[in-house]
């Protein structure tokens, strides 16, 4: 058999493999859940010019949450979203609406709705975004019965247009459900929205940097330094809506890995090594055909590109593959791989150019009205 067919049958194994092993760790984690009495709730919403959806987020968690819950508001809009939040606040004896003190951004919004804080539990949340009555149980029960302080909850998107955008980005959630946020290589990611903490646990993790892009990344760097990994729980899903564009999708990645990198470079200045290795990994991995053809080009020899090339391709794309299918079984995207995967190597590129030049205006991504 030739080399690289007999390497790309091989990478198509492995990359199977590693998605049923993140399938099985996230199920895992499930069965070992306990809960247990849960405590009082806050819910955390940074908002700023969102009448297009804040009316019905916040009346689906008014109604969804438990008793007692309260829900914070810390407002900073210049469209009808004041207005929207003072009726609100009118109807909704739960919610407490703060006008942003400080116009900087989402991380100083979130600390400034910190210092409001009554619950033991606090839930992180978008503006956009909505849980049911059993999440909104279920999790600080769960979080209640937990050694853990924080936990992730799972998401979808409830867009209902389903843009061939939207549809990308649920292929690439797929796969990071398996291999990205359960922590199978490195400590387990989350984003911000969905995640909830007991109270102690932020307050003694201290305050979002108020400079940052990436509020979430942020808070891991903190938690992690505080020995605090944060499952990834696949119970009942938080609703977002995905970015409904080609547009919104490039800004929203840009700011994702511009900041991603800013505090990685931070730390590694601080002396964090470990950062600089994971720089340097993903940096590996993301353009390793770049690297190989490099390699190869210096030596001579086109051995990583026939041999170990197509075992490469073959991981990703069956980790990818499988993941979608194990999501989605009926839905076989064979487009979907080669995007994503041009993608962030687009977007990652571009991400590490902007690091170097200074601040990084926070793009907004249009809302779907609902």
């Amino acid at each position: 058999m030739n080399p690289g067919v007999l390497g790309f049958l091989l990478g198509l194994g492995a990359g199977g493999t590693l998605a049923l092993v993140g399938e099985a760790k996230n199920r895992r984690t499930l069965r070992r859940l306990r809960r247990g009495k849960a405590r009082s709730l806050s819910i955390l919403i940074a908002s700023r010019n969102e009448e297009d959806v804040i009316e019905n987020t916040i009346r689906t968690l008014a109604e969804n949450a438990p008793p007692e819950t309260e829900i914070i508001v810390v407002d900073g809009s210049t469209d009808s979203t004041p207005q929207i939040l003072a009726r609100l606040a009118q109807e909704i004896p739960s919610l407490k609406v703060l006008p942003d003190p400080y116009r900087k951004g989402k991380p100083a919004a979130l600390n400034y709705a910190l210092r409001h804080v009554r619950g033991e539990i606090v839930l992180f949340m978008d503006a956009d975004a909505r849980m049911d009555k059993e999440g909104l149980r279920f999790y600080p029960e769960v979080l209640s019965g937990s050694d853990s302080p924080a936990l992730f909850a799972d998401f979808s998107s409830y867009n209902t247009r389903r843009t061939w955008v939207v549809e990308a980005q649920e292929y690439l959630f797929s796969f990071a459900r398996r291999l990205v946020f359960p922590g199978i290589f490195w400590r387990p990611v989350f984003m911000t929205c969905g995640l909830f903490v007991r109270k102690e646990a932020l307050e003694k993790a201290g305050e979002f940097k108020q400079k940052t892009l990436v509020d979430d990344f942020d808070l891991g760097i903190r938690l992690a330094k505080m020995g605090i990994k944060v499952p990834f729980v696949r119970g009942p899903r938080c609703l977002i809506q995905y970015s409904p564009t080609l547009r919104d999708l490039f800004y929203q990645f840009l700011r994702w890995y511009t900041g991603g990198i800013q505090e990685m470079k931070e730390e590694i200045k601080k002396g964090g090594l470990s950062y600089l290795l994971l720089m340097m990994s993903l940096a590996l991995v993301i353009y390793f055909p770049q690297v190989a053809l490099l390699v190869d080009g210096l030596r001579g020899e086109w051995l990583l590109v026939s041999l170990v090339l197509p075992g490469y391709f073959g991981l990703l794309w069956a980790a990818a593959q499988v993941s979608s299918l194990l999501e989605k079984p009926r839905k076989f995207l064979l487009w979907a791989f080669p995007f994503i995967y041009f993608w962030i190597q687009l977007t990652v590129a571009a991400s590490f150019f902007r690091s170097f030049f200074g601040e990084t205006p926070w793009y907004k991504v249009q809302r779907e009205r609902g």
